[in-house]
């Protein structure tokens, strides 16, 4: 297996659904539910499952890893299919990440862009801008766009209908449901908790740190 351990955000992005699913918190990094996710990680790593290098692979890597054969499953996204879909002889099936108990919904974060239209002072730029934005969200160029950048269309509707265009893309649209924010708890403070999660799956994993005290150690770093 792989996955992204590095010590930016694209790592902390990778042990989110672990966390969440969990019922971990980036409120409180040092919790019982973050160890035990984290120890997963470890667990993984220590029987070989993982290899040691996933503390040095940004998911551009993790998808190197699979495509080129060195594992069977890996951990990433749907920005990742159109370089899986030009491998030649590859063939691969996506699922949700797996939860603790059966029957529990998969937590991952919710990524991707926001149009906005700033306050100006200048209302005629601004209606210009609003328009521009509402036809770029209409649902014929929802759809558009999410096949040349292959992300979800915010609208449910339109996202159905993505599936059913692009069966590979199914799984996502039925995991968006119970999709998280990443700032949707601490705002702007989220930079720091995804720092600390990162700096402390980067001390389990490289340097052997209890995944609890790893968890402690970042959180009043």
């Amino acid at each position: 297996m792989a996955f992204s351990a590095i010590n930016t955000y694209e790592g902390t992005w990778q042990f989110l659904p672990f966390m969440w699913t969990n019922g971990g918190d980036e409120k409180t990094v040092a919790s019982a539910q973050n160890a035990q996710a984290l120890q997963l990680w470890v667990d993984l790593v220590k029987d070989h499952s993982v290899s040691a290098s996933a503390v040095n692979w940004a998911q551009a890597d993790v998808n190197d890893q699979f495509k080129a054969g060195n594992a069977a499953m890996m951990v990433n996204g749907p920005w990742q299919q159109p370089v899986l879909d030009t491998t030649a002889g590859l063939h691969y099936g996506i699922v949700q990440i797996p939860t603790p108990k059966a029957g529990q919904t998969t937590v991952a974060p919710l990524g991707g862009e926001t149009w906005t239209v700033p306050q100006t002072g200048d209302k005629n730029r601004q209606a210009a801008a609003a328009k521009f934005v509402t036809c770029l969200n209409s649902d014929a160029n929802q759809l558009a766009i999410a096949k040349l950048t292959q992300t979800i269309p915010t609208k449910t509707a339109v996202a159905q209908q993505f599936a059913i265009q692009d069966p590979a893309m199914k799984t996502y649209v039925d995991l968006v449901p119970s999709l998280r924010a990443r700032t949707g708890e601490l705002g702007a403070d989220w930079p720091k908790a995804a720092t600390k999660i990162y700096t402390a799956v980067q001390a389990a994993l490289a340097g052997g740190v209890p995944p609890m005290k790893a968890l402690q150690q970042a959180q009043n770093g």
